[in-house]
């Protein structure tokens, strides 16, 4: 069957930054028919394409974890399960264009619920901007999304989910996530993702991009792009927490399930248009692979399927998409990148650990002996250095976030050497990464980063490294009460491109 695209004339419509309503008003008719609207697409059945489950199963379903699943209830029939679930697109240079799409058409389907209930015509989706350096509470979750109840006194469903044949419960998240305090700290909400200078990452090696690697259909395995991983996976986890308890956020199969998912995203497809904003050489792939070979599907407020492909999903203002968003100013602004190296340079190898590393909630060293470059690398004044962390593997989670420190000297505290801080090596999605099945490899998660500039500002030894993993912290949590299993690192290794 062909799917139509559709081809939507609706005006342009702006989705604001939640904060800025909050400010106004916690209960801002924005997101008081937002709460509306989440209860009526919760009373939907699962089949129904445009109810609350359904679009949370197209990030992923898992059978027997569902916990608004009713015993004996009627699914999906399993092909319609395999065209239109389980499809989220990471690890992948389809990871922006897939979940724009995705927020795209859940919009329809919520301001269409809204405008079904007696709401206003031009309902847009807020975002949630949480690196907002002028706003103390950016850190904080949205006091519409901590309240119990709505201004009438009924259960609010951005904060409780009613199970089958329950009573109205907390939606599982962070410790702090309730309270009048941050669920984060200034490491999550880091934006250097957008320093970079090229949009699509190497697939080994090193030259991490805004997006992932070049891939077919991928919905976890391999290495992530640079905004996929911080503060894309950083605040899944920091929303969600860690350990047995952990909640929605910080797992493949439930985080759509919790209303703040859109707006995480929201704001994740608006960082995309401000590194596209920050300078012209600031471009999306222009490959056929990416713009029009890879189809997307998805059901319309009308519950007929429709299919897109990258290329149709690059200006917002054009009929498809037809939104704006309040606020794409550049927080770099006046910072000049680094003019892109050529995509397709060849990175080279110049040491690796011998062994897996396993990591758990204690600080973990490794070393290994270096060599210099052999290969086009090493004709560079300047050649890129890249620290690649692969095949991230864990049994069960969700699992910790970890920084990575690059030759801490073992009396130092870390907190007094950001010097010394590589990066940060997020793990939303590791679990479902290191599983086989038909989604997946099971060859976990890959970072590389760029330690380049980090190494020209101090002497480097050039015959060994040593690395230091640490859990981060995060506000109000426990560590004592994280018990995630380990969680393994195939191989560190450092390259040269």
């Amino acid at each position: 069957m062909e799917i139509p695209v559709n081809d939507s004339k609706n005006g342009i419509r702006t989705r604001q930054d939640v904060w800025k309503l909050s400010q106004a008003d916690p209960w801002h008719p924005v997101l008081l028919w937002y709460a509306r609207a989440v209860t009526a697409m919760q009373g939907r059945a699962v089949t129904d394409p445009t109810s609350w489950r359904y679009q949370a199963a197209i990030h992923e379903h898992t059978a027997g974890n569902d916990p608004m699943a009713a015993a004996g209830e009627t699914l999906p029939s399993k092909s319609e399960q395999n065209s239109f679930w389980t499809q989220c697109q990471h690890n992948s240079w389809f990871f922006f264009p897939f979940h724009r799409a995705y927020l795209l058409y859940f919009e329809r389907i919520v301001a269409d619920t809204i405008r079904q209930l007696g709401g206003p015509s031009d309902w847009a989706l807020p975002y949630w901007n949480y690196s907002d350096q002028s706003n103390e509470k950016a850190l904080y979750l949205p006091p519409a999304f901590r309240a119990a109840a709505l201004p009438d006194g009924s259960p609010n469903p951005l904060r409780l989910y009613t199970p089958p044949g329950g009573v109205p419960t907390d939606i599982p998240r962070s410790p702090n996530a309730n309270l009048d305090a941050p669920v984060a700290n200034a490491t999550d909400v880091d934006l250097s993702c957008l320093l970079k200078p090229r949009f699509t990452s190497s697939s080994v090696g090193g030259q991490v991009g805004l997006g992932g690697p070049g891939t077919w259909f991928n919905h976890s395995n391999g290495h992530l792009g640079a905004c996929e991983s911080r503060p894309h996976g950083t605040m899944h986890v920091a929303v969600g927490g860690t350990g047995p308890n952990a909640g929605w956020m910080s797992n493949f199969t439930t985080a759509g399930l919790d209303p703040i998912f859109w707006l995480h995203h929201c704001n994740i497809d608006r960082l995309w248009e401000v590194w596209l904003r920050r300078s012209p050489a600031n471009t999306n792939p222009a490959a056929s692979a990416w713009r029009s070979v890879f189809t997307m599907y998805f059901h319309d407020f009308d519950r007929k399927p429709v299919a897109v492909t990258s290329g149709q999903l690059t200006d917002t203002a054009a009929p498809l998409l037809g939104y704006r968003y309040e606020d794409v100013s550049d927080p770099y602004e006046g910072v000049v990148t680094v003019t892109a190296a050529p995509e397709e340079s060849i990175p080279e190898m110049v040491g690796a650990t011998s062994a897996p590393v396993t990591l758990s909630t204690i600080r973990v060293t490794v070393k290994f002996d270096i060599h210099a470059p052999t290969g086009p690398a090493a004709k560079s004044e300047a050649p890129e250095v890249h620290l690649n962390l692969e095949n991230i593997t864990a049994v069960e989670g969700p699992t910790e976030s970890y920084l990575v420190f690059v030759n801490l000297p073992s009396t130092d505290a870390p907190e007094n050497r950001p010097d010394l801080e590589a990066g940060i090596m997020p793990l939303f999605g590791v679990v479902e990464a290191s599983r086989g099945d038909r989604q997946h490899t099971g060859d976990g998660l890959s970072y590389s980063i760029e330690i380049t500039s980090m190494l020209r500002t101090r002497e480097w030894r050039a015959d060994s490294v040593e690395l230091t993993f640490l859990p981060h912290e995060r506000p109000g949590v426990d560590r004592a009460t994280v018990g995630a299993k380990p969680v393994t690192v195939g191989r560190v290794s450092l390259y040269y491109a």
